[in-house]
């Protein structure tokens, strides 16, 4: 018989979880160019091949809401850690291209498989619980994503490509269905209510936008995905800096967001999330804008200058960041009547439409102008204008169906 477990327990577990996650699937993206040489293709050709993983990932956003509903959490999250490290696994073992092409969009679908299971038991949490871990598993996930960039880098050159991810992939696999099944007792159970038995037409058919929220998303986390883009090739171009040196700006990012989203708790106690937000987005929108605008301005022999600029820049984007978009992920579940399985599958298609668009838009821009410096106010501004969506964060606000 399974025993309930306290709630701090059941909150390591999940924390955990999503620190193995973000852990697992960036620990290959440092080993990319022995991935390419695998395959055998130019620059265009492997990051075309690896944009299929977002086919993967479209399916998963649209289908695993709706089976978790139906099977239940624990059978739906153990196949997907499944289909996530197998697939991970052989990727580093094909040499070719429509093979890799294949198990890439597997890939794909067992990320946002594992990614759609891991947040519906956050949300069921929270409504069992009232316990609100939507910004500290993500601070967890960020932990796990910075700390295996570090490891992976370091591993370059004293452990081969397939030896570190088949090693990673195993241990991991067994602690992520280890803790998976331990919190058995907790996970949503398949529906038993046939009336709410959804078909394929109805996945479809019962797809709801709370564009309030979906685009007070976009605005707020796209200089997260910008800086991911763009940071590292930014810094090193403007200024001509070593590689350890022109990363640097971003690993700053990446800790002042997971510091940021582990401390939110505590300015919760005495402010409500939508003026946390609001003040957040301006911060964040304001201080990255002006100091890449002020860097980018100085003399070439002021270059130390810029570049301190740059880390601060990135240190106010990272902590003003850190917690927005989570806070806009936990209230597309408060205000919507689906259950939370579904509703992180549908806001998720939403808002990997909303911020592919603006990719391109990013892309195209630096493409014409020659300048990522001016490209990069786009998210600056789009940051700032995430203030206007903030009151859809209030707690009673509904979505209008």
């Amino acid at each position: 018989m399974n025993h309930s477990l306290s709630n701090k327990t059941e909150q390591r577990l999940l924390h955990a979880l999503f620190f193995c996650f973000g852990f697992a699937i960036m620990s290959w993206i440092p080993r990319f160019p022995e991935v390419k040489a695998n395959l055998g293709l130019n620059n265009g050709a492997f990051g075309s091949i690896m944009s299929t993983g977002s086919i993967g990932a479209f399916f998963g956003l649209l289908t695993v809401g709706h089976i978790i509903h139906k099977y239940g959490a624990l059978k739906v999250s153990l196949a997907s850690i499944g289909i996530l490290f197998s697939s991970l696994g052989l990727l580093v073992h094909i040499h070719s291209s429509f093979l890799f092409l294949i198990f890439n969009i597997a890939f794909g679908f067992g990320i946002t498989a594992v990614h759609v299971c891991l947040n519906s038991h956050s949300f069921h949490f929270l409504e069992r619980t009232k316990i609100n871990l939507v910004i500290t598993t993500a601070g967890y996930w960020s932990a796990g994503s910075l700390s295996t960039a570090i490891v992976s880098g370091l591993l370059i050159g004293h452990l081969s490509l397939i030896a570190h991810i088949d090693i990673l992939c195993i241990a991991l696999a067994i602690a992520m269905t280890a803790m998976t099944l331990k919190l058995r007792p907790h996970l949503l159970l398949a529906n038993e209510d046939s009336e709410h038995d959804y078909s394929v037409k109805e996945i479809f058919t019962s797809f709801k936008i709370d564009w309030p929220v979906s685009l007070g998303m976009a605005c707020a986390v796209y200089l997260e995905f910008a800086l991911g883009d763009w940071g590292t090739i930014f810094t090193k171009e403007r200024l001509d800096l070593s590689g350890s040196l022109s990363a640097a700006p971003f690993i700053v990012f990446t800790a002042f967001m997971i510091l940021g989203r582990l401390s939110i708790e505590k300015l919760l106690v005495r402010t409500p999330i939508h003026l946390l937000v609001k003040r957040a987005v301006i911060f964040a929108g304001l201080g990255f804008g002006i100091c890449i605008i002020i860097a980018t301005h100085l003399p070439a022999s002021l270059k130390w200058w810029s570049y301190a600029l740059f880390i601060l820049g990135f240190g106010i984007a990272g902590l003003g960041s850190s917690f927005t978009g989570p806070a806009f992920f936990a209230a597309a579940n408060r205000r919507s009547s689906q259950p939370s399985a579904v509703v992180v599958g549908q806001f998720g298609v939403v808002n990997n439409v909303l911020t592919f668009v603006v990719k391109w838009v990013v892309a195209w821009t630096i493409q014409f102008t020659g300048s990522i410096a001016l490209a990069m106010m786009i998210p600056a501004a789009m940051m700032l204008a995430a203030v206007y969506f903030t009151d859809s964060l209030r707690e009673g606000s509904k979505a209008k169906n």
